[in-house]
């Protein structure tokens, strides 16, 4: 053999190492970017169970919380409402009263002391139970 066949031998053995070196490395390398993907998804899995646990834990927190805000204003409200049906009540009768010595006064009867009737006596009426309309309230003042 002469030198040009022993050059083409050798150029042929480098090509053939070179082929099976990039195969080496197309392999290495689709290896590397799969376990490094894979790491990527598994990190990223664990991140998104501990974001939607702390979610979890937060929402419940904040129901709590929110549960308690509600029912603290409910327990005041009611509070308010019972307060306001006491002073309603005193303000009814108190104008019962006045409106009582207010027509003992026109027909010029004695007006006897006034003393107020107490508060937990009265009754209350719902919406629906409509008080009827006082005697001669529904008069027409036509003639001025």
């Amino acid at each position: 053999m002469g030198r040009f066949a022993e050059d083409m031998g050798r150029l042929r053995d480098e090509i053939e190492s070179e082929r099976i070196a990039r195969q080496t490395l197309i392999a290495d390398t689709r290896q590397e970017v799969n376990d490094a993907a894979h790491a990527f998804i598994s990190d990223l899995k664990a991140t998104v169970e501990t974001l939607q646990s702390d979610f979890r834990e937060a929402h419940a927190d904040m129901a709590e919380a929110a549960r308690a805000d509600r029912t603290a204003f409910i327990a005041q409200l009611g509070s308010s409402v019972a307060e306001l049906q006491r002073q309603t009540v005193t303000l009814v009768n108190g104008l019962a009263q006045e409106r009582s010595a207010g027509r003992q006064a026109w027909r010029g009867a004695a007006v006897p002391a006034a003393r107020p009737k107490p508060a937990a006596k009265t009754q209350h009426k719902t919406a629906g139970q409509a008080k009827p309309p006082a005697k001669g309230a529904l008069r027409s003042t036509k003639n001025g």
